[in-house]
């Protein structure tokens, strides 16, 4: 699967070979990113910590190629004076929605990577995010069942942004998805929504996510793309 350019850009799967620099987009793509701030405000305070978690949840993507498939967008990129061919952006796509993700090590969640081990978390807040998005295919998505195509995340490069790239990225999930009748699934930040606006996408609910006494929210829409379909 995969492959195909646009604006420069050349889509292929990732490998294990990507790892670093997959690890240096979403560090530098997430800068301004709330879900990022919410959950890992230490993050700049650890940043080796950061580093360290983020690559290894990239590695577990890659180790569970049946549920997980991540596309990257390959451009040039000057170096030292030099162009050399690097990622600038990312996606990652659950395409076995009900095939539950491995869990390494000691996690409490698939998705919360040793949570009592980070340093550049907050702990109670983590919890409160993954917990909510562990509930979202049952409250939103259980109509579909395995019959779905799920963006798990999306990642541009600040560098590489409003080129098309995203859209090249989410379009690949939608060709799959309008060929097999299925819908594309999602949960957008206020960042990425307007992207899958433009793309046809539509609002199911809006999320906030909150830890009980703390004033801060964090608040996410959930979205769908139906091919053919208005709502």
């Amino acid at each position: 699967m995969g492959g195909g350019s646009c604006f420069g850009f050349t889509l292929r799967p990732a490998t294990k070979d990507d790892l670093d620099e997959i690890t240096r987009v979403h560090i530098a793509g997430f800068t301004e990113e709330p879900q990022v701030n919410y959950c890992y405000p230490f993050r700049y305070q650890y940043p080796q910590d950061h580093w360290k978690w983020t690559r290894h949840e990239y590695e577990q993507y890659l180790e569970q190629p049946k549920k997980y498939l991540v596309h990257v967008l390959d451009a040039p990129v000057e170096n030292d004076g030099s162009v050399v061919v690097k990622p600038v952006a990312l996606a990652v796509w659950n395409l076995a929605v009900l095939t539950a993700a491995k869990a390494p090590g000691t996690l409490k969640s698939s998705w919360c990577f040793d949570i009592e081990d980070r340093k550049d978390a907050d702990k109670k807040r983590c919890e409160a995010f993954f917990g909510r998005a562990g509930q979202r295919f049952k409250t939103y998505f259980a109509e579909w069942a395995e019959k779905q195509v799920n963006l798990a995340s999306l990642v541009v490069h600040p560098d590489f942004r409003l080129r098309g790239g995203g859209s090249m990225l989410v379009r690949w999930g939608m060709n799959v998805a309008d060929g097999k009748g299925w819908p594309v699934t999602l949960c957008a930040s206020p960042m990425g929504r307007f992207l899958y606006e433009y793309l046809g996408f539509k609002t199911i609910a809006s999320e906030v996510v909150q830890v009980e006494g703390e004033k801060e929210t964090l608040t996410s829409t959930v979205m769908v793309y139906r091919f053919g379909k208005e709502t």
